[in-house]
């Protein structure tokens, strides 16, 4: 009865509106205050927030969050989608295709579901509104594609998971490659089924069109090639690479795209500053609430009751993926991330879940949160997109949009709880 207290007290609070973190940090004290000695609490919380983040793998999130920010100013997204425009426009759904591809390109190159949706949404939906796509796809597509930032590595959320659990965040990365192509494909399908014979077909560009729009963003080719093969080569660690991401993002916005000034990059360094701050402290209060769970023994109470239900493994997988699912209606993904695996790991072992598979099975389910209302906020960006453009669509008429792409995201996990090699096949033959 008292864990279904403390979960509860802690549901409440953030249903409340108290930020993810001091809601955290406030029930682990209180939690160690009661059942532990209330010095030895006192000692221990300052200690444990302080541990959690002395932790060198984590400088790869802050490195990839600028490569990004790097990006997002300089303008190359835009670039990418004309390039992706020219190679793909003139098929049925086009521009839907183009810009479901430029987004899974330039997940590979931030590792963010919002630093995506931002670069691609406005260009890329007023292109397809200017052409004659429903509102509905335009700005649903997008939405949705914009979810492989955290999919497609580099992603910060992977990394995160990997901390807490002690996978490595490379197998992670090179298991993420695949179910992330397989997404791509499964969106340009739906894209060609439903609307391929609806809508007007744009005019093939000519080769030299097409060769010189590669050409131009061939360079955005440097930074995953140098991420997945510098860490498989040995030349460099995650960690490593993200710095190396980050120089070269920054070298060729400076002085190949000229695309960013001082005043854009001190803003890319003060967004990166504040979204960073915010993972650091979620992250420090959940590792801080992990120990506090651990504690009272609330994953081996938890773990009990299930055994007492006899349920195997693939109905716990259900169950957890349904509370993804709703807890996904109100938080988001770090939050979620965060305070759920410190109590699901260790139930995750003795059930014999292999930790690889389960980590991108997580990150596809959370994926799905950044389109889930009420406050997915992949729906909220492409509304500001929506209202800057004339054409506003409210929170239920975008959540429609969006909710198409729900089912694909589910068929997804269906594909690799089905082939699992889907996911351990890269890792595996890597090494």
């Amino acid at each position: 009865m008292d864990y279904v207290i403390i979960l509860g007290i802690l549901m409440i609070i953030i249903l409340l509106g108290m930020p993810v973190a001091f809601a955290l940090i406030m029930v682990s004290a209180g939690v160690l205050m009661v059942y532990l000695d209330p010095l030895v609490a006192n000692l221990q919380v300052p200690q444990l927030l302080f541990n959690s983040l002395n932790n060198s793998i984590l400088i790869a999130i802050p490195l990839f969050v600028l490569t990004g920010q790097i990006l997002l100013k300089s303008g190359i997204g835009t670039r990418a989608f004309d390039a992706a425009n020219k190679w793909f426009g003139h098929l049925p759904g086009g521009l839907a295709i183009a810009s479901v591809l430029t987004c899974a390109f330039f997940a590979s190159l931030t590792g963010s579901s919002i630093a995506t949706v931002v670069t691609i949404g406005y260009i890329a939906s007023s292109e397809m509104i200017k052409n004659g796509y429903p509102k509905r796809l335009a700005y649903g597509i997008i939405a949705a594609a914009g979810t492989l930032g955290i999919l497609i590595p580099p992603s910060g959320p992977m990394i995160l998971y990997g901390a807490m659990t002690n996978v490595s965040i490379t197998d992670l990365f090179m298991a993420g490659i695949i179910p992330g192509i397989i997404l791509v494909i499964i969106f340009i399908v739906y894209v060609i089924v439903v609307y391929g014979k609806k809508l007007k077909r744009g005019e093939k560009a000519s080769k030299k069109e097409r060769m010189a729009a590669l050409k131009e963003v061939s360079w955005l080719f440097l930074l995953p090639v140098i991420i997945i093969l510098g860490i498989y080569s040995g030349i460099f660690t995650v960690t490593e690479s993200a710095a190396v991401a980050c120089i070269v993002s920054l070298l060729l916005a400076l002085f190949v795209y000229k695309g960013i000034n001082l005043k854009g990059l001190f803003e890319s360094l003060k967004e990166t500053a504040s979204n960073v701050g915010m993972i650091a402290f979620i992250l420090a209060a959940a590792l801080l609430f992990g120990f506090a769970i651990t504690a009272i023994e609330l994953p081996q109470a938890i773990q009990l009751g299930l055994e007492s239900l006899n349920m195997n493994k693939w109905t716990l997988l259900l169950l957890i993926f349904v509370i993804f699912v709703i807890l996904g209606m109100f938080m988001d993904v770090i939050s979620i991330l965060l305070i759920m695996v410190p109590i699901l790991h260790p139930i995750l072992v003795s059930y014999g879940v292999d930790l690889l598979w389960f980590g991108i099975f997580t990150i596809i389910a959370l994926e799905m949160s950044a389109i889930t209302p009420p406050i997915g906020l992949n729906l909220f960006v492409m509304m500001q997109i929506s209202e800057k453009q004339g054409t506003p669509l409210n929170l239920i008429k975008m959540s429609y949009a969006a909710a198409p792409y729900l089912c694909l995201m589910i068929l997804l996990i269906a594909i690799i709880t089905l082939v699992p090699q889907f996911v351990s096949y890269l890792p595996h033959a890597m090494k």
